[in-house]
């Protein structure tokens, strides 16, 4: 029996005449996709001149991620530009590259090495939070960001203290983050104009690519291992290692993402704290009852004693996941279940529409942390915060440990309080919580 016809994927309805769905795509997108699977698995979006396509299902989201027929690579508009910003990383470099480059880099992501970032991490909080005071009212994405910067620098560079430079480097990569919005992403042309931010991005780029070719070449000099992510880096055995550039362009991608996905988890988490006293008591009554990373303990024994804080991440990232929408560009004619795809159409992935599906998580509005009970999100169907398949970020492990261990570490000490206000989810190039202020109040020890 032959199979059937590959067919059309339906189209999303409320596009214009030659605007298509541009408009709803930058008003309100999160709207504009959550209402995307009552249209099908697959659903068409017009805007430009290329066919354009949701993946609303997790089964064709698998498909396209793990890629068995080859028929999907990184391209396109949005990651040409990506390419321009942090180089041919991991993150963004075509298929065709990215298994030596994983290859290559993941021995700094190893099992055996995750304790040692622990304890990193862990200082790191404990450090940038000593200056916080009672009473305090935290601009809170701003002060994620600037405790994920110092985070990810201690991780990646091991080597010397940083000191007051830090704060050079922390105002350099705010520039380059904050510089960063979709809209930049499909309209390029964007970056070349004349303007004041645009001239303070290229500053901010510049500064961060000086600083990573400094630290490249001292730690090809060095030549040591000092437990952190560049070690790895420049030092592999490899017959074919990476170049200097390739070591910029994964360290920037490691870098940047581990920022901004980051802080944005970070914030989210504390809003919902914010919101609710009871978790917020339980989790705190978790948190303080584990040690252990200081007396040598493996992370994973700490990380299994943190389940209801394990949970409130889980549910973060299905709720307000950062990476809230990615591309993949079609090599060839190809179907996605019964839908033709073809040559040269975008694909467009979103763990926001997966993870608000109510057949696969139930009241999907709703924050419920207890729903990963006895659950691996990492192993759930239609969980998909750090993609599948080969190409699933190579830092998922790191990341879903740091957001732990620095919620862990702060809500031990600190209780944070809403404050008058309204905050909603801004989809920007991650999805953050715009407005968000929070006031501290300092906690007991038990």
């Amino acid at each position: 029996m032959l199979p059937p016809t590959p067919q059309r994927p339906p189209t999303a309805p409320g596009g214009l005449p030659l605007l298509g769905h541009l408009m709803p795509l930058l008003t309100d997108p999160l709207a504009l996709l959550a209402a995307l699977p009552r249209q099908g698995d697959v659903v068409e979006l017009r805007f430009g001149r290329t066919p354009t396509y949701v993946v609303c299902s997790p089964q064709a989201a698998q498909q396209v991620l793990r890629n068995a027929d080859h028929g999907f690579d990184k391209g396109g508009v949005f990651y040409e530009n990506m390419r321009s910003v942090v180089g041919d990383g991991m993150a963004t470099c075509p298929l065709s590259q990215h298994k030596r480059l994983r290859r290559l880099a993941q021995p700094a992501f190893h099992t055996d090495r995750m304790t040692g970032y622990a304890r990193t991490i862990r200082s790191q909080v404990r450090a940038f939070t000593a200056g916080w005071r009672h009473g305090q009212v935290l601009d809170v994405l701003a002060q994620m960001r600037s405790l994920a910067i110092h985070s990810n620098l201690a991780t990646m560079f091991a080597r010397r203290e940083f000191g007051t430079e830090v704060a050079g480097l922390r105002k350099a990569v705010t520039g380059f983050v904050d510089h960063q919005t979709v809209l930049r992403m499909i309209a390029p042309g964007l970056n070349r104009l004349p303007t004041v931010r645009n001239h303070r991005y290229r500053r901010c780029e510049a500064a961060l690519l000086r600083f990573l070719d400094e630290e490249i070449a001292a730690y090809r000099e060095d030549g040591e291992d000092h437990g952190d992510l560049m070690s790895m880096f420049t030092t592999s055995a490899d017959s074919d290692p990476l170049s200097d550039r390739e070591v910029r362009d994964t360290a920037m991608t490691v870098l940047l993402g581990g920022v901004t996905a980051n802080a944005v988890g970070h914030a989210w988490a504390l809003y919902q704290l914010s919101r609710d006293a009871g978790l917020d008591a339980a989790v705190a009554q978790e948190a303080q009852a584990v040690t252990g990373l200081e007396q040598g303990c493996p992370v994973a024994e700490v990380m299994d004693r943190l389940p209801l804080t394990r949970g409130v991440v889980a549910e973060v990232l299905r709720r307000r996941d950062p990476s809230w929408i990615f591309p993949r560009v079609a090599v060839k004619d190809t179907v996605v279940g019964p839908w033709r795809i073809p040559a040269g159409a975008q694909v467009l992935l979103s763990p926001y529409v997966l993870h608000h599906r109510p057949d696969l998580f139930p009241a999907p509005e709703n924050f419920d942390p207890h729903r990963w009970d006895g659950r691996d999100p990492h192993r759930t169907q239609g969980w998909l915060p750090f993609g599948a398949g080969a190409s699933k970020c190579i830092g998922y492990e790191l990341a879903f440990m740091d957001l732990t261990l620095s919620l862990a570490s702060i809500v031990r000490s600190w209780r944070p309080r809403p404050v008058p206000g309204s905050v909603r989810p801004r989809p920007r190039l991650h999805l953050e919580p715009h407005g968000l202020t929070l006031q501290l109040a300092e906690r007991a020890s038990r």
